[in-house]
């Protein structure tokens, strides 16, 4: 019996097995993952207090407290389907790599191609996750546009303490008069006070990493004092994109510059994934969930069903002109549930 590639599910396979390009901000932050098979997501959220015991008389009762309870909230993941079209054109061309003397058939190469695209779509939609997820962290919100799309905003409720702009020309990572350190241990203690969470992970854009690793009253300090303050030296990790800089002694922070870009759809220029100017300080403690919904795809005899999944390929045929049709449909939200985990910080004018 032969098994025919191009069916939904099969294709499904193919796309799980494929290594995707790597996003540091969903793999540090976001480890997990939820699909379901509605359009939205109810999320019921507790936020804590740090209340006492009250003292009591000795022949008392006990004292009564109030329930905190929960809020819930509604998340609906937009829709993303990028799709692509093999032509006639395609299965007579020969291949990237492939020898003038392969003589590999039309189907042959139909298949080739369909991975190849396949992947491709693959790393767009990963690219728009991990867009999502640097955008819910860097302004606490994503911002959901374009053609034929209602705009919204996703809006995870970041309170106004956790976001951070240095104002003061002197208190900017690029002057000399800049603490960056006692910064860094005062943006981690309000993240401990808001959320009760152990911030251990700094992920700085372009300038801002520039500007900390330029700033010589840091390099002074911690050249006289490296053992008291901590070490700032760079080296490249196993991720592409990201260098390692140092920890800050006295608290559990690893800082990291990240250099990734995408295309902004809206100018056509490619712009860095993380703001320049600005810091992400998150705990990975923080509970941070890659949210699915379900996809609906058509099937042969014209019914629909909803696929739950984090990616949902599909293929058909068109007869005129005469082409395949390979697209590869998610509705991806990184959500980080616990907001209060993360800050961020404008450190460079």
């Amino acid at each position: 019996m032969s098994v025919d590639i191009y069916s939904p599910r099969t294709m499904a396979r193919m796309v799980a097995e494929m290594k995707p390009a790597r996003s540091f901000v969903l793999e540090r932050f976001f480890s997990e993952s939820q699909s379901f098979e509605s359009k939205s997501v109810d999320i019921d959220i507790e936020t804590s207090v740090r209340s006492m015991a009250p003292f009591v008389g000795d022949r008392s009762a006990g004292s009564a407290v109030d329930d905190l309870g929960y809020t819930t909230e509604t998340y609906t993941p937009p829709l993303v389907a990028p799709k692509s079209l093999l032509t006639e054109d395609h299965l007579r061309q020969r291949l990237p790599g492939e020898t003038l003397y392969e003589g590999r058939s039309p189907a042959e190469r139909q298949a080739a191609l369909v991975g190849k695209r396949l992947g491709q779509l693959n790393s767009m939609i990963l690219r728009r996750e991990e867009w999502m997820a640097a955008q819910a962290l860097l302004t606490g919100a994503v911002a959901i546009s374009g053609d034929g799309v209602t705009s919204r905003s996703v809006d995870f409720g970041a309170p106004d303490a956790l976001t951070i702009a240095l104002l003061d020309a002197a208190d900017r990572w690029t002057a000399d008069t800049a603490d960056i350190l006692a910064n860094l241990r005062t943006w981690a203690r309000l993240i401990a006070q808001y959320s009760g969470l152990a911030a251990d992970t700094v992920i700085l854009g372009q300038e801002a990493a520039a500007a900390l690793l330029g700033n010589t009253a840091l390099a002074a300090m911690l050249d006289k004092r490296r053992v008291e303050l901590g070490l700032i030296s760079p080296e490249m990790t196993t991720i592409p994109g990201v260098t390692y800089l140092g920890s800050v002694k006295g608290t559990a922070l690893d800082l990291f510059s990240y250099d990734e870009w995408y295309i902004a759809p809206a100018t056509g220029t490619e712009t860095p994934m993380i703001t320049p100017e600005m810091i992400i300080m998150g705990s990975t403690q923080a509970r941070a969930v890659r949210y699915y919904g379900a996809v609906a795809v058509a099937n042969e005899g014209g019914s629909l069903d909803l696929m739950a999944g984090e990616r949902i390929p599909d293929s058909w045929t068109e007869k005129e002109p005469a082409g395949r049709i390979i697209k590869l449909s998610a509705r991806p939200l990184p959500a980080p549930v616990q907001i209060r985990g993360f800050l961020r910080a404008t450190v460079v004018a």
